[in-house]
């Protein structure tokens, strides 16, 4: 019987996000606790990032983007949580948001604290794949 390393690309990479303390061996142990939520596949792997591509998403997404967000939180403090600022600068350029990127900050409170990660969960729900990354 051959078995299939689903982590083999995050090995060979070593992928890691030293500077939270998380070696490759915390990186796969804690994608290997998402098993249990839902169904994925890691489909790039590089030093300090990592791709995932899901066949399934959890059933409670609320949850599980705070667990995204406290394993890495580049996700939001250098992603989503800065779509504010983002569209600010938007704005003074002249461009046109396309209707996804309208969509995806519909009714949104940017006055929320935590607009960022109802962001990022909507963003998973539309392309349902992650690029994670620890610089």
């Amino acid at each position: 019987m051959t078995t299939v390393d689903r982590y083999t690309l995050i090995r060979h990479a070593q992928t890691d996000g030293i500077n939270y303390d998380l070696d490759t061996q915390a990186i796969i142990e804690r994608l290997q606790a998402w098993e249990a939520l839902c169904e994925f596949r890691v489909t790039g792997a590089q030093r300090d990032s990592l791709h995932i591509t899901f066949d399934t998403l959890p059933e409670d997404l609320d949850a599980f983007v705070r667990e995204l967000y406290d394993f890495c939180p580049d996700l939001v403090d250098q992603g989503t949580g800065c779509m504010d600022d983002l569209l600010r600068m938007i704005k003074e350029t002249g461009y046109e948001l396309d209707e996804n990127e309208k969509k995806l900050i519909e009714e949104i409170d940017f006055e929320d604290e935590n607009f960022g990660l109802e962001i990022l969960k909507r963003d998973l729900e539309r392309k349902k794949s992650l690029m994670l990354w620890w610089d």
